[in-house]
């Protein structure tokens, strides 16, 4: 058995990334069930495969959520100054094929 999606590795909302990682997840599933060797194989591949990317958007949406606990006045000023660049950031290492 191999859970994927939320069921494997459930995050806060704040990134809004828990279909994209499912999808993400089945897709790599698919790839490896289609270029492993067994059915064991691929599955033993899949976590390896998975832990950087998952670990990182798990850190990020916490991150993202103690970012709503500062103060309103500093948060909506980070936000107001450098809210969009923070976002290309925050998102950027998503952009790349898993």
């Amino acid at each position: 058995m191999l859970l994927i999606g939320d069921a494997a590795h459930a995050s806060s909302p704040m990134m809004g990334q828990g279909g994209g990682m499912a999808v993400e997840d089945a897709t790599i599933l698919a790839e490896l069930l289609a270029t492993s060797p067994t059915v064991d194989a691929a599955l033993d591949a899949f976590s390896p495969r998975r832990r950087r990317r998952v670990d990182w958007v798990q850190v990020q949406s916490d991150a993202l959520a103690r970012n709503t606990l500062a103060p309103a006045a500093a948060r909506d000023t980070i936000i107001k100054e450098r809210g969009a660049q923070a976002f290309r950031d925050r998102f950027a290492p998503l952009l790349p094929a898993p």
